[in-house]
Protein backbone atom coordinates (compact mmCIF):
# COMPACT_ATOMS: atom_id res chain seq x y z
CA UNK A 1 0.00 0.00 0.00
CA UNK A 2 1.32 3.15 -1.10
CA UNK A 3 1.39 6.49 1.48
CA UNK A 4 0.90 8.58 -1.71
CA UNK A 5 -3.23 9.27 -1.40
CA UNK A 6 -4.45 8.54 -5.18
CA UNK A 7 -7.29 10.01 -6.92
CA UNK A 8 -8.68 9.33 -10.24
CA UNK A 9 -8.19 11.35 -13.72
CA UNK A 10 -11.81 12.65 -13.67
CA UNK A 11 -12.11 13.58 -9.99
CA UNK A 12 -8.19 15.08 -10.57
CA UNK A 13 -9.85 16.81 -13.33
CA UNK A 14 -13.26 18.09 -11.16
CA UNK A 15 -11.06 19.37 -8.46
CA UNK A 16 -8.50 21.33 -10.52
CA UNK A 17 -11.84 23.38 -12.09
CA UNK A 18 -12.83 23.64 -8.90
CA UNK A 19 -9.68 25.19 -7.82
CA UNK A 20 -9.21 27.66 -10.66
CA UNK A 21 -13.17 28.58 -10.31
CA UNK A 22 -12.47 30.02 -7.10
CA UNK A 23 -10.47 32.66 -8.55
CA UNK A 24 -13.24 34.91 -8.86
CA UNK A 25 -14.55 34.71 -5.53
CA UNK A 26 -11.01 35.16 -4.26
CA UNK A 27 -10.37 38.29 -6.58
CA UNK A 28 -13.96 39.89 -5.24
CA UNK A 29 -12.85 39.38 -1.63
CA UNK A 30 -9.10 41.39 -2.65
CA UNK A 31 -10.73 43.76 -4.53
CA UNK A 32 -13.33 44.64 -1.24
CA UNK A 33 -10.76 46.36 0.35
CA UNK A 34 -10.71 49.12 -2.88
CA UNK A 35 -14.07 50.21 -2.08
CA UNK A 36 -14.92 49.42 1.72
CA UNK A 37 -12.97 51.43 4.58
CA UNK A 38 -14.30 48.23 6.91
CA UNK A 39 -12.49 45.36 5.01
CA UNK A 40 -10.43 42.80 7.42
CA UNK A 41 -7.32 43.13 6.37
CA UNK A 42 -6.73 39.49 7.51
CA UNK A 43 -9.15 38.03 4.74
CA UNK A 44 -7.48 40.89 2.48
CA UNK A 45 -4.59 38.95 3.11
CA UNK A 46 -5.45 35.60 2.92
CA UNK A 47 -7.62 36.67 -0.74
CA UNK A 48 -4.24 38.04 -2.18
CA UNK A 49 -2.43 35.08 -1.28
CA UNK A 50 -4.84 32.34 -2.37
CA UNK A 51 -4.73 34.66 -6.01
CA UNK A 52 -1.49 34.64 -5.91
CA UNK A 53 -1.39 31.03 -5.55
CA UNK A 54 -3.37 30.05 -8.13
CA UNK A 55 -1.20 31.83 -10.38
CA UNK A 56 1.72 30.60 -9.57
CA UNK A 57 0.47 26.95 -10.71
CA UNK A 58 -0.38 28.57 -13.85
CA UNK A 59 3.34 29.77 -14.34
CA UNK A 60 4.38 26.10 -13.12
CA UNK A 61 2.60 24.72 -15.90
CA UNK A 62 3.71 26.92 -18.67
CA UNK A 63 7.04 26.10 -17.90
CA UNK A 64 6.48 22.34 -18.90
CA UNK A 65 3.27 23.13 -21.60
CA UNK A 66 2.31 26.81 -22.65
CA UNK A 67 -0.77 25.99 -24.39
CA UNK A 68 -1.55 23.87 -21.14
CA UNK A 69 -0.97 26.91 -19.29
CA UNK A 70 -3.14 29.38 -21.47
CA UNK A 71 -5.89 26.98 -21.59
CA UNK A 72 -5.96 27.11 -17.87
CA UNK A 73 -5.40 30.81 -17.67
CA UNK A 74 -8.63 31.47 -20.43
CA UNK A 75 -11.10 29.02 -19.99
CA UNK A 76 -10.86 29.24 -16.01
CA UNK A 77 -9.37 32.33 -14.64
CA UNK A 78 -10.60 34.94 -17.76
CA UNK A 79 -13.62 32.40 -18.01
CA UNK A 80 -13.65 32.48 -22.09
CA UNK A 81 -15.44 30.44 -24.12
CA UNK A 82 -13.40 27.34 -26.08
CA UNK A 83 -13.39 29.15 -29.13
CA UNK A 84 -12.02 31.87 -27.50
CA UNK A 85 -9.24 30.58 -26.10
CA UNK A 86 -8.43 28.73 -28.94
CA UNK A 87 -8.34 32.01 -31.04
CA UNK A 88 -5.72 33.40 -28.39
CA UNK A 89 -3.89 29.87 -28.66
CA UNK A 90 -3.75 30.78 -32.38
CA UNK A 91 -2.44 33.82 -31.49
CA UNK A 92 0.60 32.15 -30.05
CA UNK A 93 0.66 29.92 -33.34
CA UNK A 94 -0.57 26.97 -31.37
CA UNK A 95 -3.13 25.38 -33.82
CA UNK A 96 -5.42 23.33 -32.20
CA UNK A 97 -9.06 21.94 -32.95
CA UNK A 98 -12.12 21.84 -31.50
CA UNK A 99 -12.12 17.97 -31.12
CA UNK A 100 -8.64 17.92 -29.68
CA UNK A 101 -9.04 20.89 -27.49
CA UNK A 102 -11.37 19.01 -24.45
CA UNK A 103 -8.20 16.23 -24.76
CA UNK A 104 -5.33 19.11 -24.35
CA UNK A 105 -8.17 21.10 -21.47
CA UNK A 106 -7.73 17.47 -19.57
CA UNK A 107 -4.21 17.33 -20.27
CA UNK A 108 -3.45 20.84 -18.61
CA UNK A 109 -5.79 19.67 -15.38
CA UNK A 110 -4.14 17.00 -14.71
CA UNK A 111 -0.59 18.58 -15.27
CA UNK A 112 -2.22 21.32 -12.60
CA UNK A 113 -3.08 18.76 -10.33
CA UNK A 114 0.22 18.40 -9.66
CA UNK A 115 0.92 21.49 -8.90
CA UNK A 116 -1.74 22.69 -6.44
CA UNK A 117 -0.61 22.31 -3.06
CA UNK A 118 -2.50 19.90 -0.54
CA UNK A 119 -4.33 20.71 2.51
CA UNK A 120 -0.87 18.67 4.15
CA UNK A 121 1.32 21.18 2.56
CA UNK A 122 3.08 23.12 4.87
CA UNK A 123 4.11 26.54 3.80
CA UNK A 124 7.89 27.51 4.51
CA UNK A 125 8.44 31.25 5.48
Amino acid sequence: MSIIPTIDQKSACKETKDYFKQFEDWQLLYDRRLISDRANPDENLSAKYELTERKAVIKAVEQIDLASAIILECRFIKKYSTQRTIEQLASHDITITVGNFYHRQKKALLMAYEFIPKSNTKIVK
